[in-house]
């Protein structure tokens, strides 16, 4: 009795893979069928675009010196005061932003500065790269 029921559960598991593989074969083969538009019709067909020309880039585009719109370092002091900072210790132009140190109160902190509006972007203690901010692991 029970070969009959076997019979019947592989004859419908071979019916049930065969179905999968022709579902799975139309799929790829109506994948493979060309649409309607080509690789060329997404080609730029006007005039080539001018070059720009080399002397807009340079090695400093955010780099050492403020551009000719940013606050100059007196400005950028003027703005610090007006917020509370004092006693300015070092004060340059690095990475697009003002590095400035200055004391608030009795702490001396380090802040960078936004060039343009004199915001303030960072403002932390100053450890004058002393600061370790990860824990040396002697695991390594």
């Amino acid at each position: 009795m029970l070969a009959p029921k076997l019979v019947s559960v592989t004859g419908l598991a071979a019916t049930l893979l065969a179905m999968a593989l022709l579902l799975a074969f139309s799929a790829t083969t109506r994948a493979q069928q060309p649409g309607p538009f080509s690789a060329n019709d997404f080609q730029f067909s006007g005039s080539p675009q001018p070059q720009i020309p080399p002397h807009l880039y340079g090695p400093d585009l955010d780099g050492d010196t403020p551009s000719e719109v940013a606050l100059s370092a007196g400005a950028v002091r003027v703005r610090l005061q007006q917020l509370g900072f004092h006693s300015f210790g070092s004060m340059y132009f690095r990475n697009g932003y003002w590095n400035v140190v200055a004391y608030h109160g009795n702490k001396k902190r380090q802040l960078l500065v936004h060039p343009e509006s004199g915001a303030i972007r960072s403002d932390s203690p100053y450890c004058n790269n002393r600061c370790n901010r990860y824990q040396v692991s002697d695991e390594f």
